[in-house]
């Protein structure tokens, strides 16, 4: 059996139905009216989130399939 990540986030039904209650249309038309320079700048002020994924980074990511039943050492 494979190990969780301590990240992983089980989706419970009360967690969905949280999320569901939370996209009301004045925030999911909030969210659409966002420009890139907004999302960059969230980005950029919240240390623990993801690099914002441009076309340099797509055309610099490789597919990486890692063999199956081996284990790293």
């Amino acid at each position: 059996m494979t190990k969780k990540s301590p990240d992983t986030v089980t989706v419970t039904p009360d967690r969905l139905a949280a999320a569901r209650a939370w996209m009301t249309p004045e925030r999911l038309a909030a969210l659409d009216a966002m420009t890139g320079e907004d999302i960059a700048a969230q980005i950029a002020s919240n240390p623990d989130a993801a690099p914002e994924l441009t076309d340099e980074w797509f055309d610099n990511a490789r597919l990486v399939i890692p063999l199956k039943g081996k284990r790293a050492a």
